[in-house]
């Protein structure tokens, strides 16, 4: 059985703690490590602090998952910390990478007439060393990657529509050239039932079928006319993915003999 590659997600930023902004990026993201194979194992919100980024990321390469993702904080503000967040957890200096620099030079250049670089405009290009710049064709901010023993780490922007056109021409090859493979998932609805009653069943299936995760979300009032169960079943792994059938029959068939 092919283990799952792992992953974690670290979001930086202020406003999202909050309450100001909603991390859509990582609920994007997240999508793709399960259409492509990738177990998620954890997303993490940060303030925009050097040493709350600094220990988040020592956390996270202490747990060295195959692929870690920060997202925010690679602009030219002062605020935008999440590379020095980064090089301190890695103990490395910051440096002016010329590949990263010639990226911003040639965003900017296309931006305005005037190709001035200003303190803030190269601290885009000042990356951890030994990182390598990320193309990002509709920011000025590159993405950054490393790798840190068996774990790439991987920087993106924190706008949607950079962070979006990124992950996707970078790091959406990398994570199909795992070949991993998406769970396959069954969904059905159970109506007339509220949740207590749908739980020894459902320990029944979980218990006779161990490849296999099953969750429950209740839809409505559980006191409602007509409470609604949705309940979702999908592979853990590769080996259980024949047995979805046999578990919805198996419960369906526990629930039937309570009834």
């Amino acid at each position: 059985m092919k283990k799952s590659l792992t992953a974690e997600i670290i979001s930086v930023g202020n406003e999202l703690l909050i309450g100001h902004t909603l991390d859509t990026n990582s609920h994007w993201i997240a999508k793709y490590f399960t259409k492509f194979g990738w177990a998620l194992q954890r997303i993490t919100v940060l303030r925009d602090s050097l040493p709350a980024i600094n220990d988040g990321a020592r956390g996270a390469l202490r747990r060295k998952p195959d692929l870690l993702i920060t997202i925010g904080g690679l602009g030219p503000t002062h605020d935008d910390m999440t590379l020095r967040g980064v090089a301190l957890a890695l103990d490395k200096r910051l440096v002016l990478n010329p590949a990263a620099f010639a990226m911003v030079k040639a965003r900017y250049s296309a931006l305005e007439a005037s190709t001035g670089l200003t303190r803030f405009r190269r601290k885009m290009a000042t990356l951890p060393e030994g990182a390598q710049p990320l193309p990002n064709p509709v920011g000025t901010a590159p993405g950054v990657t490393i790798n840190v023993g068996t774990t790439r780490l991987v920087s993106l922007p924190g706008v949607p529509s950079e962070m979006r056109a990124i992950f996707t021409g970078s790091v959406i090859p990398m994570l199909r050239a795992s070949k991993g493979q998406a769970p396959e998932e069954v969904s059905i609805g159970l109506v007339g039932i509220i949740e207590s009653a749908l739980a020894p069943a459902l320990d029944r299936a979980r218990k006779a079928f161990p490849g296999l995760y099953f969750k429950s979300h209740p839809r409505g009032r559980e006191g409602g006319i007509r409470s609604l169960i949705q309940l979702h079943v999908y592979s853990v792994d590769p080996d259980s993915r024949a047995k979805l059938d046999n578990a919805i029959a198996y419960l369906l068939r526990e629930l039937s003999k309570s009834a």
